[in-house]
């Protein structure tokens, strides 16, 4: 009987203290009272404040009617009370009834008791330290009676005595601690205890977590609960060094008790470090486990932690130093990548060159055909437009012509470079070799070039701009499926060229070669 009693309470949402009035007796919430008609005739608790004590001739104060429930209370002649008690609360128990549409409860027990704060607080008194469960209890019992009656320093004493055994339960023995504070962080705010209690509980739950977690199954998880609880946490926050750096060694010792003290701009940079810390380990073992997916990773790392750029810049390094080890198996477009990444995401703009140089000698040196004329053409033109090696070039196209001494395309490619051809074999002109004498030189520093600045690799724009306007004369010319872009600026002594070449993935044409020539004696120009 006992049992079937105990049930049906905790089906009624009931607190197991309150059923200590009588062992038979269902404790039951007020309101409750007349929605089950199954009690009728069962022996009920209820605990509730005291609406009235009436008073009848002969009878004396018999009556009884409480602040949540129209039920009557009916006193028996043992239990009335010659004066009215006074007392704000009650707790009765008694038998169910009810007589031609109206509910009564006949008493059999009455308990009177002082105000709500009064008891809750008589009533935790007693408890031993770290006793947790019977903390709760009084909490949950609080809490519903504020909200009831709207009372609000009773609800504020509800939820420090909730803190209280939260705290006593997170310090509790636990086969597995960590889900114990994440079960405690999110019921301190689901019942509405105010930060940063829910959140310190948190940061102790993720932060042990993250000490044990090692494989990317874990930090994924991880990650998705501390996303689910710190919505905003992959949001950087602008937080200074100076301004964190005190609170460093405390929240490492002891992070949900730094959490509670720090200030709330601190809190939040706290959540964000917490998450790029969880995803920064991630990727990194990721790229440990899958040294393929590195660059991926890196990748990853640049747009998910911008604050670090140092994780984004070791894992670019993992992945070159890994794909460079396979350096004659990639195509041109995935080394250009890889030389986009060490100029622009590393900034190293030699290693990116020493890259493509190591590639072009792998293509000369191991991939190429001995008679391969047309692949020695593609090589030349690669190995100026990319790392700007005329000598190495002028070797590919004399080795080409040796190949193929009949081949329309390297003439035109020998032509362009300036130079002539003599008993079939291709001279460098004169006029196209650099002037090393002091008239030379003053004729040269007479082209409008500031500074006598580098023209390589510049757009047509900005030769424009270093130049003063546009050319007096553009020629194109094509070979190998490529455009060159010739400029002609002309000069009282001699004119300078400029020769364009738009590679696959720029935007822009850029200079691949430049130089400047005596103009002829009789020349006539348009």
């Amino acid at each position: 009987m006992i049992r079937r009693v105990v049930l049906l309470g905790a089906l009624l949402g009931l607190p197991q203290f309150s059923t200590f009035a009588q062992a038979a007796a269902i404790a039951v919430e007020p309101s409750e009272l007349t929605k089950h008609p199954e009690l009728i005739g069962h022996e009920v608790s209820v605990d509730d404040r005291v609406a009235l004590f009436l008073f009848h001739q002969g009878r004396d104060f018999d009556e009884i009617t409480l602040k949540r429930t129209p039920v009557l209370f009916r006193l028996p002649p043992r239990l009335r009370y010659r004066q009215s008690p006074g007392v704000p609360a009650v707790r009765l128990t008694g038998i169910l009834k009810r007589e031609e549409g109206q509910w009564f409860c006949d008493v059999t027990t009455i308990e009177l008791f002082a105000k709500d704060m009064v008891r809750l607080n008589r009533g935790v008194s007693i408890l031993p330290p770290g006793e947790f469960e019977k903390r709760s209890a009084w909490a949950a019992w609080a809490n519903r009676r504020a909200k009831e009656f709207q009372d609000e320093e009773l609800l504020k004493r509800a939820h420090e005595i909730e803190v209280e055994a939260i705290r006593f339960e997170a310090d509790s023995r636990s086969a597995d601690p960590a889900k114990l504070w994440l079960k405690l962080a999110h019921r301190a705010r689901a019942h509405g205890l105010q930060e940063p209690e829910p959140s310190a509980l948190a940061h102790r739950s993720f932060r042990s977590r993250l000490e044990t977690a090692k494989e990317p199954e874990a930090l994924t998880s991880l990650l998705a609960d501390l996303k689910t609880f710190f919505a905003d946490s992959s949001t950087p926050v602008a937080t200074g060094t100076t301004e964190m750096a005190p609170w460093a060694e405390p929240y490492a010792k002891n992070p949900a008790e730094a959490y509670r003290t720090a200030p709330v701009p601190v809190r939040k940079a706290l959540d964000h470090q917490l998450w790029a810390d969880a995803t920064q380990r991630l990727l990194e073992r990721s790229a440990e486990l899958e040294p393929q997916e590195t660059l991926k990773l890196a990748e990853r790392a640049t747009s998910q932690l911008p604050d670090r750029p140092k994780v984004a810049e070791q894992l670019y390094e993992q992945a070159l130093k890994t794909k460079t080890l396979e350096l004659a198996t990639l195509r041109l477009s995935e080394v250009k990548s890889l030389a986009k990444i060490y100029s622009e995401q590393l900034h190293q703009a030699d290693r990116a060159r020493d890259l493509l140089r190591s590639w072009l000698d792998e293509q000369r040196n191991h991939q190429m055909s001995p008679t391969d004329a047309e692949g020695r053409l593609g090589l030349a033109t690669l190995y100026e437009s990319l790392i700007e090696d005329k000598a190495t070039a002028v070797e590919l196209l004399q080795s080409a012509w040796k190949i193929d001494p009949q081949s329309k395309e390297v003439a035109d490619a020998f032509r362009r470079r300036g130079f002539r051809k003599v008993n079939d074999e291709w001279i460098e002109s004169a006029r196209s070799k650099p002037n090393t004498d002091a008239g030379a030189t003053a004729e040269l520093e007479s082209v409008p070039t500031p500074q006598n600045r580098k023209l390589t690799n510049l757009t047509p724009a900005q030769v424009r701009t270093l130049l003063g306007g546009k050319p007096n004369r553009v020629v194109f010319s094509g070979t190998q499926g490529q455009l060159i872009e010739q400029w002609i600026y002309f000069g009282t002594k001699q004119d300078q060229y400029i020769n364009f070449l738009r590679t696959p993935g720029s935007d822009f044409p850029r200079v691949v070669a430049y130089y400047s020539l005596p103009r002829p004696a009789h020349s006539t120009r348009p």
